[in-house]
């Protein structure tokens, strides 16, 4: 039998394959957006290890959940709809809450999956075990080699719900992960456990990748394929004379900020520095303006970006 099903997969077209991992990438997607559990998972990223408790359900058609911290700076996230609020005893606390929403397992999925596929190719794994459920492996390469981090998702094949999401580096290595360590697809309603214990609160806006408010003044090219623009501000910074423009861009799983500021001063321009978190930064002047890339992506990807990009004034 185990001969018989290889050589039916052989004879697949690798088009039809892929078809079908897309396919379930697209199914996680919305699993992981939408489904109702209670569950405990584990978000490693770099050296540290965070634990968080999360309730989800629908309620007359609205999403509500809330996540807890387990260890570490207590807060927690509570979300409505696409409404996110960070609630902690003090401000310290209400900081980390903010963090912790950057990524909001197992919703680690973008709206339209089979956006990736420009910069990433899809392939399966093998069947693993997380939580007490099957899952199956789907790996996403970058198409260019150390451009981006490689993804891995081990999917519930019954619903779908992402069960384990892990970042590798370009040497192989784990940069981060999430994994559910217990899973209850068939808790009962409570609207106790969606209440906030605490009472400093920090609104943290929607979720999801949008399209910025705000027109930008100029025109960034050159940005690798599958970026697109999420969100433009001009702000100022500490230490800085002047307002310093700030583009936030997404290709679904890396984000990517490029800082624009103009200074007839001499700072010096800083070579690519990737933290064991795998976030990098690199800077260079371009005539009167320093440009500053910091995101989640290794060197050679940093010095790409940071070497193609060109601003056009609208």
């Amino acid at each position: 039998m185990r001969r018989l099903a290889a050589c039916v997969l052989l004879s697949l077209p690798l088009v039809a394959l892929a078809d079908d991992d897309w396919a379930l990438l697209r199914r996680a997607a919305v699993a992981g957006q939408s489904l109702s559990f209670s569950a405990i998972y584990t978000h490693q990223l770099g050296g540290e290890l965070e634990t968080f408790r999360i309730y989800r359900t629908h309620d007359d058609g609205l999403l509500r959940e809330r996540r807890e911290s387990l260890d570490g700076l207590p807060r927690e996230i509570i979300r409505q709809g696409n409404e996110l609020t960070c609630y902690a005893p003090d401000a310290k606390s209400l900081s980390a809450a903010k963090l912790s929403a950057m990524k909001m397992f197992p919703a680690v999925l973008p709206d339209l999956p089979s956006e990736l596929a420009v910069a990433y190719s899809i392939s399966r794994g093998g069947m693993d075990r997380v939580a007490e459920r099957d899952c199956q492996w789907l790996l996403l390469k970058p198409r260019e080699a150390n451009s981006r981090y490689s993804q891995r998702l081990c999917i519930d094949p019954t619903t779908a719900l992402p069960l384990k999401a892990v970042t590798y580096g370009v040497r192989g290595e784990v940069i981060e992960q999430f994994a559910f360590t217990e899973l209850d697809m068939g808790a009962e309603r409570d609207k106790a456990k969606l209440r906030p214990r605490y009472k400093q609160s920090l609104p943290l806006g929607k979720t999801g990748v949008t399209a910025p408010s705000t027109p930008p003044p100029l025109e960034v090219k050159g940005m690798p394929a599958g970026f697109r623009l999420v969100r433009y501000m001009s702000r100022p910074l500490p230490g800085h004379e002047q307002a310093v423009q700030h583009y936030v861009y997404s290709d679904g799983f890396a984000r990517l900020s490029l800082f624009v500021e103009t200074s007839d001063a001499e700072v010096p321009q800083h070579p690519v520095v990737v933290a064991p978190n795998g976030i990098g930064v690199a800077s260079r002047r371009v005539g009167e303006q320093l440009l500053t890339v910091v995101g989640d992506l290794p060197e050679a990807g940093l010095q790409t970006v940071l070497k193609n990009i060109r601003l056009i004034q609208k």
